[in-house]
């Protein structure tokens, strides 16, 4: 099954611990209640905080929940631009600015970080622009850049 955007089912709320994660959040900071899930891989993608304001350099910061291989992984994501083309494909151009505080992945899952990176390209697409309120296009693509201080 491939990454589904629904709403989280309370049994996944406590299945993951999600409400002692957003405790963790910062004060004013998206409580999201839906993701993005594959559940055969045991995966989840949830946005956690966004920025704010009409600063671009903030507004598009993005800090997300990544659960693969058994672990959180803490993810900041900003996005640099993104739109729809004539034919009706929609697509986004995000920059991956850290891992875990740009402390990277943990050591045991470095090994797996091509496919950790092109599982969430895959989750990106899913998410396509607003995860379960997006809108529907015929198609979505993903940029995905890494910055240069994303310690992997």
């Amino acid at each position: 099954m491939p990454f589904v955007n629904e709403f989280i089912p309370a049994e996944d709320v406590e299945r993951f611990d999600l409400k002692t994660i957003d405790e963790k959040v910062y004060v004013g900071r998206t409580r999201a209640r839906d993701w993005t899930v594959d559940r055969e891989r045991n995966i989840y993608f949830r946005n956690i905080a966004s920025g704010g304001g009409a600063d671009p350099e903030i507004r598009n910061r993005t800090e997300w929940n990544f659960f693969w291989g058994g672990e959180l992984i803490y993810l900041r994501l900003d996005l640099i631009s993104s739109g729809e083309e004539s034919d009706r494909v929609g697509w986004s151009q995000w920059k991956l600015m850290w891992l875990n505080g740009s402390s990277g992945l943990p050591p045991h899952l470095k090994d797996h970080k091509s496919q950790i990176l092109a599982d969430l390209k895959e989750a990106l697409v899913a998410y396509r622009s607003f995860g379960v309120y997006s809108r529907d296009w015929s198609g979505y693509r993903v940029i995905l850049e890494i910055d240069q201080g994303c310690v992997a």
